[in-house]
């Protein structure tokens, strides 16, 4: 059921959106347990949902390979909408990086812009660089014409 490309790019959305709460990320960032607990959730969903993009052996999927191409569009999707909300928030969302001294001259408010400019330009490449891969290897693959039988001569 894991190796689904729905609920592999269902679990990985959610583990992405649910650590980036407000305050589950803040509790992640109090406690060293809860912070490893946090990027095992990540490593795991994201080795769940790249899985049928690689195919990596003994991987098979009963999907086409051109359906890896809206698998990962949309998760790119889901990524910029957390980058946008982060770039452009009026506040700190994070309440533990409010609370800190502005760093290399930039305020807290600055800095998260900033995390999510990073999300935001160069993150959509991890999804997009492989989407263009499909698509040179998947959809510009000619279909194999079956051979006619040569006819018998009698």
């Amino acid at each position: 059921m894991l190796a689904d490309p729905v609920v592999s790019w269902v679990a990985f959305v959610l583990a992405f959106w649910v650590w980036h709460l407000p305050a589950l990320y803040d509790l992640a960032l109090r406690a060293d347990g809860r912070h490893h607990v946090e990027h095992a959730c990540f490593f795991v969903t994201a080795g769940l949902f790249w899985r049928p993009v690689l195919l990596l052996w003994p991987a098979r999927s009963a999907w086409p390979r051109w359906a890896m191409i809206p698998h990962l569009a949309l998760a790119d999707l889901q990524n910029s909408v957390l980058a946008a909300i982060l770039t452009f928030s009026d506040r700190v969302i994070y309440s533990t990086y409010g609370a800190l001294p502005p760093m290399g001259g930039l305020s807290p408010l600055e800095d998260q812009a900033i995390a999510g400019v990073i999300m935001w330009v160069p993150g959509p490449l991890a999804f997009l660089l492989p989407v263009v891969w499909l698509v040179a290897t998947t959809l510009t693959t000619p279909v194999p014409v079956p051979r006619r039988a040569a006819p018998r001569q009698g």
